[in-house]
């Protein structure tokens, strides 16, 4: 509770930055009236992205979905790289992007439009090889063998994302209703090594073609 409150606190007091101090000259800081969330660049490197868990740098432009505080009075501030609120929080993000003015705003709207449109999307959360065989996939209930390629899945409720259980990566297409996952997945999995991320194309169907090949 304490660490939602210092972000809620920081969100406050810190003013907003111009767009030429992190090298964006086309963020706008107007927004409508009926839209509380925002866009603005990090006033501090202390905020971390709530979608992939990763700290958001200092200077970069991060995205804050405004929400009722269930601890208290006031709202809370959930910040998000734009990227990972494209892919796990359409909402909120299709509602400030109305409002504003932000660079790659055409591929983060496209993103947020193929999340909404299939709904099972936004609980991709990465990859992993499954260390045990205990887990059972969600689509189709068999045990994932040990060392084979899962997807985790996440839940996201009252502010939070939860641990949500996995899916087989060869049922990727009857879960999601879409095979085009690949690049959500590799976004979440910043764990993967190069050669564990070419391994993850590979079993999607994607070779990678090396050099003078």
């Amino acid at each position: 509770m304490r660490r939602v409150n210092q972000r809620d606190r920081e969100a406050r007091r810190s003013p907003r930055v111009p767009a030429t101090s992190f090298g964006v000259d086309d963020v706008q800081a107007e927004y409508s009236s009926g839209v509380s969330h925002l866009f603005e660049p990090a006033s501090s490197g202390r905020s971390k992205c709530r979608g992939c868990a990763q700290a958001i740098q200092r200077g970069e432009l991060r995205f804050g979905e405004r929400l009722p505080n269930p601890f208290g009075e006031g709202e809370m501030t959930l910040w998000f790289h734009p990227e990972c609120a494209a892919c796990k929080r359409p909402e909120p993000l299709l509602e400030a992007l109305g409002a504003a003015n932000v660079p790659d705003r055409e591929s983060l709207e496209r993103a947020a439009r193929v999340s909404l449109a299939h709904r099972r999307l936004p609980r991709i959360d990465g990859a992993e090889r499954s260390p045990g065989a205990q887990a059972k996939c969600r689509s189709c209930r068999q045990p994932i063998e040990r060392g084979s390629w899962r997807i985790r899945l996440v839940f996201y409720e009252e502010g939070r994302f939860a641990p949500g259980g996995f899916v087989h990566l060869d049922c990727r297409k009857a879960y999601f209703e879409t095979d085009d996952v690949l690049d959500r997945v590799l976004h979440f999995s910043r764990d993967l090594s190069a050669d564990e991320r070419e391994e993850l194309r590979r079993a999607c169907g994607f070779a990678i073609p090396r050099p003078g090949v």
